[in-house]
């Protein structure tokens, strides 16, 4: 069995050789070792494992691989990941060329029922690359030129089991995408999907550093904005801390602890008394205080010019010069 009738593989042995498949042991061919999601080049062989895939060649025969591919593990940060192959998603066991024949032969009216029993495989195996296949052409039909501002952030679907990572449209305030999961490899292989992503100019997101290695990777042009939430949501967890480390009862007496987080425009009567009545004894807590109040309503004005941003930029200034 010559080696080129396998692009990407090169079989070491032939197990079997029959009309409607083929048995073959392969490896993967890579041409150089791949880059770590932290950017690093400095990689070894971790160790090796075996994966059982369903495969085309280029003169239509089918085989039944026996890979043997490679993990990796990464110098600097210590992650180990394993290799891609060529052609084939992770986790699956059809080649993306195999379930390419599988809709073919449904676009030439063969029925459910005979690809099953042709390629030996499930029904609900069929139905899955047909519905893919057809998803995906849809979105090529639907799907325009990637943003030049966007918003990347993640969300749960059912009670904390499923996540999804939504990329918005900020310029017309839109989803412009929807990636299931949260797992960063198959993010960055949307997000590399996208047409027209080397024009994509400001990408607003979390907090989180695994996204911001994604993002510099597929918009290098792009500038990373950090979320307006995620930002106040962090100025007040440093304030609670600072609150909790300076007065003991604040991490136990809740009607200080909602107080204090609440926005002054926010609090009602005898809330204000509480606070004011605290403050009396505890002047450095009412300082930061009076500090996360400026600062968050900063962070809180929205629709502003660039003249009106230069000048909050000085008001920010001011105010942390006077912590200091």
């Amino acid at each position: 069995m010559p080696n080129v009738l396998i692009k990407g593989y090169k079989i070491l042995r032939t197990v079997r050789v029959g009309q409607d498949f083929s048995l073959a042991e392969v490896e993967h061919k890579q041409s150089g070792i791949p880059d770590c999601l932290c950017g690093s080049h400095r990689l070894i062989h971790y160790d090796s494992y075996r994966r059982y895939i369903k495969h085309v060649s280029e003169n239509g025969a089918i085989y039944h691989l026996n890979v043997k591919c490679k993990r990796y593990k990464c110098l600097d940060c210590g992650r180990v990941f394993r290799e891609r192959l060529e052609g084939v998603r992770p986790y699956a066991r059809h080649s993306e060329r195999f379930k390419n024949r599988l809709v073919s032969e449904y676009a030439r009216n063969v029925c459910n029922k005979a690809i099953v029993r042709i390629y030996r495989i499930s029904a609900s195996t069929v139905e899955r690359a047909i519905h893919s296949r057809y998803e995906q052409k849809l979105k090529e039909q639907i799907n325009y030129p990637c943003p030049e501002i966007i918003g990347i952030d993640e969300h749960t679907i059912h009670k904390g089991y499923k996540f999804a990572t939504t990329i918005a449209d900020l310029s017309h305030h839109r989803v412009y995408d929807v990636i299931k999961g949260k797992r960063h490899i198959d993010i960055a292989g949307a997000l590399m999907s996208y047409k027209g992503r080397e024009n994509v100019k400001v990408v607003c997101m979390d907090l989180s550093s695994g996204y911001r290695s994604i993002v510099r990777r597929c918009f290098p042009r792009a500038k990373i904005v950090a979320d307006r939430f995620h930002v106040i949501r962090l100025v007040l967890y440093h304030f609670m801390e600072f609150c909790k480390s300076a007065q003991e009862e604040v991490k136990w007496k809740r009607s200080l602890t909602y107080p204090l987080r609440k926005r002054r425009e926010r609090l009602k009567a005898q809330e204000m008394e509480r606070l004011k009545s605290f403050f009396r004894g505890n002047p450095a807590i009412e300082l930061a205080y009076e500090f996360k109040e400026r600062l968050c309503g900063l962070l809180n004005k929205k629709s502003q010019t660039a003249k009106q941003c230069r000048d909050n930029i000085r008001k920010l200034r001011s105010t942390s010069k006077i912590v200091e």
